[in-house]
């Protein structure tokens, strides 16, 4: 394998790894601070409440396709055939890392409008 599929390699997988580290970090401070922001705020909505639970189950399914993802790289790593630069577009690869990618977006962006339906009243 030569020096740019390692460095591909290597960066996918770095991606995919920073993107479980945040989806976690998000989900765990939103899941720590729930009961403190939804108990003292009667003003919430069930819509709100609604989005918040959804940013998590979005979060959620982002780790697993990160985890997915990896265990499509490292499957691909094992492969007996010669790897190339090109081997990383593979759909065992792409498909996964678009997922999670997607997901992730969409985990954020949830909580991004549950955050300003919650501050964004007076």
């Amino acid at each position: 394998m030569d020096e740019r599929t390692k460095a591909a390699f290597a960066s996918v997988s770095e991606t995919s790894k920073q993107l479980i580290t945040l989806a976690t970090g998000i989900l765990g401070l939103e899941i720590t601070f729930a009961k403190d922001i939804i108990g003292c705020n009667s003003n919430i909505t069930e819509t709100a409440k609604c989005f918040l639970h959804g940013s998590w189950f979005l979060l959620l399914s982002s780790i697993v396709a990160g985890v997915w993802m990896l265990l499509a790289v490292t499957g691909s790593l094992s492969k007996v055939d010669t790897l190339t630069p090109k081997t990383i577009y593979e759909p065992n690869i792409r498909i996964p890392a678009v997922v999670q990618v997607l997901l992730f977006i969409g985990g954020l962006l949830l909580s991004v409008w549950f955050g300003t339906q919650i501050y964004g009243k007076t």
